[in-house]
C-alpha cells in the first residue's frame, strides 16, 4: 500500500473512485438525477483541474497499483474563517467494497501532518447532514459540529460543517494504531 500525491495521469482512476462513492454514499440522500450526472467523464475532468494545483495536492492511496481512495485538502474558503490558520478537506472518498480497512484514516492522517506542516490550526469539512456513515467517522478522529450549516448550492441538501484543532487531532493519534 502506498500514499502518495496524485498526478495528471491519476485524473481517471480518482474520478472512478468519486463516482462509485457518489452512487453508495449518497443514494437516498442526493437527488438521483445529481447521482446520475455525476459520470466518470465529468469527474476525471473536475480532478484533473483540481490535481494540476501546484499548492494544494490530492492524496491517493494505491494498494497492488490500484487506485482505492483519495483525500484533497486546500485552505479554508469559507468566509467566516481565516485561509492562513484553517485548512478545509474538500474529498474524501474510498472505493465503497474497501470501506473500513483503514484507507480513510491512512488519509486523515496525511493531511493532518500537511497541514501541521504548513502552519495551519484547524482542519474543516462539510459533510451532508443525513450521511450518518460519513459523520461518525470524521467524529471518531475528534471532529465536532462548529454551529455551520448550508445547503449545497448545486442539489439544496443541507451540509454541516466540523471542525478539529490540529493540535487536539494529532495529540489524539499519537500512540494510536495507524495500520489500515
Amino acid at each position: 500500500m502506498k500514499i502518495r500525491r496524485a498526478l495528471a495521469a491519476d485524473a481517471e482512476a480518482v474520478g472512478r473512485i468519486h463516482v462509485e462513492s457518489w452512487n453508495v454514499a449518497y443514494r437516498g440522500i442526493m437527488p438521483d438525477d445529481v447521482i446520475a450526472r455525476t459520470d466518470l467523464a465529468y469527474r476525471t475532468q473536475f480532478w484533473a483541474e483540481r490535481i494540476a494545483d501546484p499548492d494544494w495536492p490530492v492524496f491517493l492511496i494505491e494498494e497492488q497499483g490500484e487506485a482505492v481512495a483519495f483525500c484533497q485538502m486546500i485552505p479554508t474558503r469559507d468566509a467566516d474563517d481565516d485561509a492562513a490558520r484553517v485548512g478545509h478537506i474538500t474529498s474524501l472518498h474510498v472505493l465503497p467494497q474497501l470501506r473500513g480497512r483503514g484507507y480513510g484514516r491512512m488519509l486523515i492522517d496525511q493531511v493532518f501532518a500537511e497541514f501541521q506542516r504548513r502552519g495551519f490550526a484547524e482542519v474543516t469539512l462539510w459533510v451532508l447532514e443525513e450521511n450518518r456513515n460519513a459523520r461518525r467517522f470524521y467524529e471518531k478522529f475528534g471532529f465536532r459540529l462548529d454551529g455551520g450549516s448550508r445547503r449545497n448550492s448545486r442539489t439544496n441538501v443541507p451540509e454541516v460543517r466540523y471542525r478539529i484543532g490540529l493540535n487536539r487531532a494529532l495529540k489524539g493519534r499519537l500512540g494510536k494504531d495507524t495500520r489500515p
